[in-house]
C-alpha cells in the first residue's frame, strides 16, 4: 500500500456553491473523466485541457489519490509554479479549504528538486517521498547514458503546461518511465510548430463554460492612442491613470507591465519611476528564486504597485488580484496570448473588477483575428480564438474515436 492508496478513501467531492466551498464544475468534470479514461485506455497518456484559472492545479493532486499512486513525478513548467505545486501537495491546503478533504488529513512527504541531478543516488534517495516535483532541465540531466532513474521509480506522472511535452527536455523526462500513467494539463493544447501532444483527449472545458461558471470575469481592451513613434510613455500614463481610477472604486488591483528583452524593461523601468506615481520593481529570469518570491511577497502585502515582467511570471502563475496588464510589446502566438490573458481574467479573489489590457492598437493578427485593434470586443475574440483552435486541431486524438465504437 501507499500514501495515495490508503487515503483513496477519504475523498470527498463536494460541489461548490454559495453555502460550501468546494469544487468547482470545471474539478469534478475534470477528475470523473480521469478516472473514466484509465478504466478505459490503461495504458494511453490522458490529455486533460482547462483553462488557465479554472483550478487544474487541484485537479492535478487529487488525480493522485484517484488512481492510488505509488509514487508520483510531476513535471512543471518553472521555477516559480514548481514551488506553488509542491506547496500544495505538501499542505493540501486548497483540497482541504475545499472540503475534499478532512482538515486533519496527514499529509504526503514532497520533494521538491531545486538542482539538476548528477548521479543516480539522488533518484534513488526520491523512493522515500510520496511525491517528486521538478522543471525539465533539472530531471532530464539525470537521464543520459551514464546513469537513469529505475524505471518503476514513479508510476505516475503529472504534466502542467504539457503543450511543451513535445520540446526533448520535456519528452526524455516522460518516456524515462514507460509504465507509469500519464497525465498531461494544459489551457492551450496547440503549438506554432504543429507538433503533436501525445495524449487522448478525456475532457475539454471550454472558454465560454469559464465565463458562464464565472471562473473568468469580464475582460476588456482599452487601446491607448498617441501619435508619439515611441509610445511608452503614453502607455504608462494611461495606466497609472486607470489603476488610480480603480483603486478609488475599491478594487484591489495589481498591474504588470509587460515587454520582450531585459534591456527594455530597465528603460521602463526607469521610465515610470520618473513619470508615475506607481511602485513597481523588474522580474526577469537573471534573478535568484528567493529575490522573486520576495518580490511577489510585497506585491501582496500591497508594498508594490505592480512588477515588470519579461516573460516571468505567465504560466501557472497564481495570483487573481493581477488585473491590469500595461502591454508594452504585445505577445504574437496564440498559445502564448491565451495563457498571458487568462493570467488577468480570474474571480476569485475579493474586490476585483473587470481585468484591463493597455496596447496601443496595431495590426498584428492572432489566430486570424486582429485582437489589438480599436474597438476590439475581447470577451468575444478570447473565446472564439480559444475553442476555434481547439476545434480544428485534428491532432489530439477524441475520447471515443469513431473507429472505437461498435453499433449494434
Amino acid at each position: 500500500m501507499s500514501y495515495f492508496s490508503d487515503n483513496y478513501s477519504k475523498i470527498n467531492y463536494p460541489i461548490s456553491d454559495s453555502k460550501l466551498k468546494g469544487l468547482r464544475n470545471a474539478q469534478i468534470g475534470a477528475i470523473h473523466a480521469i478516472g473514466s479514461q484509465f478504466t478505459l485506455f490503461p495504458n494511453e497518456p490522458a490529455l486533460v485541457i482547462m483553462p488557465t484559472g479554472s483550478g487544474k492545479t487541484a485537479v492535478l493532486n487529487l488525480s493522485a489519490y484517484l488512481l492510488r499512486a505509488k509514487r508520483v513525478l510531476v513535471i512543471s513548467s518553472s521555477v516559480m509554479v514548481r514551488g506553488q505545486i509542491a506547496n500544495e501537495f505538501g499542505t493540501l491546503k486548497t483540497l482541504k479549504e475545499s472540503n475534499v478533504f478532512h482538515k486533519n488529513l496527514a499529509l504526503p512527504k514532497v520533494m521538491e528538486v531545486k538542482s539538476p541531478i548528477k548521479d543516480l543516488e539522488t533518484w534513488k534517495n526520491f523512493k522515500v517521498f510520496d511525491v517528486v516535483v521538478g522543471i525539465p532541465n533539472s530531471l532530464n540531466e539525470g537521464i543520459n547514458d551514464n546513469f537513469k532513474p529505475p524505471v518503476d521509480l514513479f508510476d505516475l506522472v503529472l504534466v502542467d503546461e504539457s503543450h511543451h511535452v513535445p520540446a526533448y527536455t520535456w519528452t526524455n523526462v516522460v518516456q524515462a518511465f514507460p509504465n507509469a500513467k500519464k497525465i498531461f494539463f494544459t489551457a492551450t493544447p496547440f503549438r506554432r510548430d504543429k507538433k503533436e501532444i501525445d495524449g487522448r483527449l478525456c475532457y475539454n472545458y471550454p472558454l465560454t463554460k469559464a465565463f458562464e461558471d464565472k471562473i473568468f470575469g469580464e475582460i476588456g481592451y482599452y487601446p491607448v492612442i498617441t501619435n508619439d513613434p515611441d509610445p511608452d510613455l503614453a502607455i504608462a500614463k494611461a495606466t497609472e491613470k486607470i489603476f488610480n481610477e480603480d483603486k478609488a472604486k475599491g478594487f484591489n488591483h495589481v498591474l504588470m507591465v509587460r515587454t520582450e528583452t531585459k534591456d527594455h524593461a530597465e528603460v521602463l523601468n526607469v521610465l515610470y519611476a520618473e513619470h508615475t506615481e506607481l511602485r513597481l520593481k523588474k522580474v526577469d529570469s537573471t534573478q535568484t528564486y528567493r529575490t522573486i518570491t520576495k518580490t511577489i511577497e510585497k506585491l501582496k502585502a500591497g508594498d508594490l504597485n505592480g512588477i515588470i515582467c519579461v516573460d516571468m511570471l505567465g504560466e501557472g502563475f497564481d495570483f487573481p488580484n493581477l488585473n491590469i496588464a500595461a502591454i508594452h510589446k504585445p505577445k504574437k502566438s496564440l498559445a502564448n496570448t491565451l495563457q498571458f490573458i487568462g493570467r488577468f481574467a480570474r474571480t476569485n479573489a475579493e474586490n476585483i473588477g473587470e481585468a484591463k489590457f493597455l496596447a496601443v492598437p496595431n495590426d498584428i493578427e492572432i489566430g486570424k483575428m486582429m485582437l489589438y485593434k480599436e474597438g476590439a470586443i475581447w470577451n468575444d475574440i478570447i473565446k472564439d480564438l480559444s475553442e476555434g483552435k481547439i476545434l480544428e486541431d485534428d491532432k489530439i486524438k477524441p475520447y471515443a474515436p469513431e473507429s472505437d465504437i461498435q453499433w449494434h
